[in-house]
């Protein structure tokens, strides 16, 4: 498929090859951080990005919110679910 092809019909479907770049970032981004074993510079370099500057402002663009503050809840609902199922 063309450049061009492609392009129409991502505009068809009122989208364009950024934005669906950014979402499939997001995606891995947040897979790579439940997975807990990366920190921002792994990901940032996973991802492509030449420094972790660049991606935290993007993924705080993606999310709403810092990789700092998605690794704190992730951290937070670990911590939560294990002593949930400390008591069963």
């Amino acid at each position: 498929m063309s450049p061009a092809t492609l392009k129409r019909h991502l505009a068809r479907h009122g989208s364009h090859f950024q934005a669906e770049l950014d979402q499939v970032r997001a995606h891995v981004a947040l897979h790579l951080f439940h997975g807990g074993r990366h920190d921002n510079d792994g990901v940032a370099r996973h991802l492509g990005f030449h420094d972790a500057n660049n991606f935290r402002r993007s993924f705080k663009r993606w999310t709403g919110m810092t990789p700092m503050l998605l690794r704190r809840s992730l951290d937070a609902y670990r911590l939560q679910s294990e002593d949930t199922s400390a008591i069963i």
